[in-house]
């Protein structure tokens, strides 16, 4: 339908307010808007450039309705001798097009065909090409039939046209379409609706185009008040206790090491498209070096990823975006090898996702043995939407070997549960975001204890002691207006320890920031935060540090 903006707003690649932003509309600018259900963010094309995305649906004045078209034929059912609905759509621009039936995009050429194979009954329908209006509505057909779908425009409004291919069995042709070179594309056969897409926050928004290089240029800038030497994290288990530093150690940072560069391409197959993506940043070695890093590489066809990407432990829906990257302390976030399986479950928009992954264990620098492990580890996770965010339950099982003091392989269970969530509090300019973890053997998944090598320890006598680990962070975030947010985050850990572990050994950490944020405009956006950690030892000692944290990006 057609829409007016009422307030300056940006329109975004994907429903939600962390989506890239594709261009900035201005109050009274014309575009068309399909509302589906009462969701926050609404499907916008602004006709005068040609780009599609999202905006928020608060700041968009719905007006006259785009009239929706409603095609039935099914004078020719049963006139093919199989089941099932063929359906050539053709393409008489010479210019691309493209075209959703039930969502599941499809894009044209000038002068292209293809031919689908669909469910006969009705089915939802979007065509849309740059510079004109598009064609929206309901396509119905019949069983064992065969159309003929032709796409055209008047008056730079798009318009289509349904013909029955009528044939008989007895060899007589009443009526027969054909076209002299026909590029036949076969149908998708995985429903793209229940594909389902893992975006951490702070991931880079993926290209748009077949073959695509996305990435941005980010600055950071940060003061340590205290308690601190790792300028690129914060990491409550490495804060000194009853050290000088908890009062004396300031300093000042800048540094882009934590710019990304990701590269995509999507081809084309007989059943789907597969999609691969390599992304890396410049955050290897020590603070003041920046050698590159890769962060992820994985190739995804249909339900199942392959390759290093966010763990299926994770619920990256449920992370709060912060101003420092390591974000809470006892979020559930590593990237590591993995074969997955994940869908959408039956009709709903419920994921349900399994996967074995790389069972690295980290032990105690004591225990000499290889972190190589013979049993992979296995993940299944759960997620159900709701009208007002979602709740996900992930459950992991893990089987820890080592060298017992006899020289001989033991093998130890290890385990751990994770239950997440998100959930818009009265309206969507305030959102809740909290996460629970507990388990055995699991610190390696908990973000502050991945490089502490806390999975597994030896004891005086040489036998292996495997620690509980819990922990868990709520998150409150308040939208000011579209382009500037804030959040206050808080988490906590816990490790248990041993009697013979020493009395200054880790045991908890406290975790909290307050970060804002302001999309100043396209591309562009400034985040700033303050940080506060406190590390608990065995012995009830503590230390604590305060961090000021900016920083600039730029997408590119």
């Amino acid at each position: 339908m057609n829409a007016e903006v009422n307030k300056d707003v940006y329109l975004r690649d994907y429903a939600d307010q962390n989506g890239r932003v594709i261009m900035s509309m201005e109050k009274g600018r014309g575009v068309l808007a399909l509302p589906i259900g009462d969701e926050a963010y609404i499907r916008i094309w602004d006709y005068s450039t040609g780009k599609r995305g999202y905006a928020y649906r608060s700041f968009i004045n719905l007006q006259d309705t785009l009239m929706k078209a409603d095609l039935k034929e099914l004078s020719n059912a049963g006139t093919l001798p199989r089941g099932g609905t063929t359906l050539h759509i053709e393409n008489e621009h010479p210019q691309n097009i493209n075209v959703e039936i039930d969502q599941i995009p499809y894009y044209l050429q000038p002068y292209q065909e293809i031919t689908l194979r669909i469910k006969k009954g009705k089915h939802g329908l979007w065509i849309s090409r740059d510079g004109a209006y598009p064609f929206w509505g309901n396509i119905e057909l019949a069983d064992s039939a065969e159309y003929v779908f032709k796409i055209g425009s008047v008056d730079e409004t798009l318009t289509a046209d349904l013909s029955p291919i009528i044939t008989t069995q007895d060899t007589i042709r009443m009526e027969y379409h054909h076209v002299d070179t026909v590029d036949v594309t076969p149908k998708v056969k995985i429903d793209t609706a229940k594909i389902v897409e893992n975006k951490h926050p702070q991931d880079l928004e993926r290209a748009k185009s077949k073959v695509g290089l996305r990435g941005f240029v980010q600055l950071n800038g940060i003061f340590d008040f205290n308690g601190m030497s790792d300028v690129d994290r914060f990491i409550p288990v490495e804060i000194p206790v009853g050290d000088m530093r908890n009062t004396t150690d300031r300093g000042f940072y800048l540094g882009a090491r934590q710019s990304r560069i990701g590269f995509s391409s999507r081809i084309k197959a007989k059943t789907g498209y597969l999609n691969l993506y390599v992304e890396g940043d410049f955050a290897g070695g020590n603070t003041n070096e920046m050698f590159f890093r890769l962060r992820q590489a994985y190739a995804d066809y249909g339900y199942f990823t392959v390759g290093q990407t966010w763990s299926t432990f994770s619920d990256l829906e449920a992370t709060p975006l912060t101003v420092d990257r390591e974000g809470p302390n006892s979020s559930v976030l590593i990237r590591q090898g993995m074969i997955r399986f994940e869908k959408k479950v039956g009709e709903s928009d419920n994921e349900f996702a399994v996967a074995v992954e790389t069972p690295t264990i980290g032990f105690s620098d004591s225990v000499a043995i290889d972190q190589r492990q013979p049993v992979p580890d296995v993940i299944s996770r759960y997620k159900l939407k709701t009208e007002d965010g979602h709740v996900q339950i992930a459950g992991l099982f893990r089987v820890l070997s080592y060298n017992n003091t006899s020289n001989s392989i033991t093998h130890t269970v290890g385990y751990g549960v994770n239950i997440s969530g998100k959930k818009n509090l009265g309206s969507d300019d305030n959102i809740l975001f909290y996460q629970g973890i507990y388990g055995k053997g699991i610190s390696r998944y908990v973000r502050s204890f991945r490089n502490h090598n806390f999975d597994a320890f030896e004891s005086p006598t040489g036998e292996i002691f495997i620690p509980h680990t819990a922990g868990g962070y709520l998150s409150i975030e308040h939208h000011w207006s579209e382009k500037i947010f804030s959040n206050i985050t808080c988490g906590i850990t816990w490790l248990q320890t041993a009697e013979w572990q020493a009395e200054d050994s880790y045991q908890s950490s406290y975790y909290g920031s307050f970060n804002s944020y302001w999309f100043a405009f396209d591309r562009m956006q400034l985040g700033l935060g303050y940080i506060y950690g406190v590390r608990r030892n065995k012995n009830n000692e503590s230390g604590y540090a305060s961090r000021l944290q900016m920083y600039i990006r730029y997408d590119i």
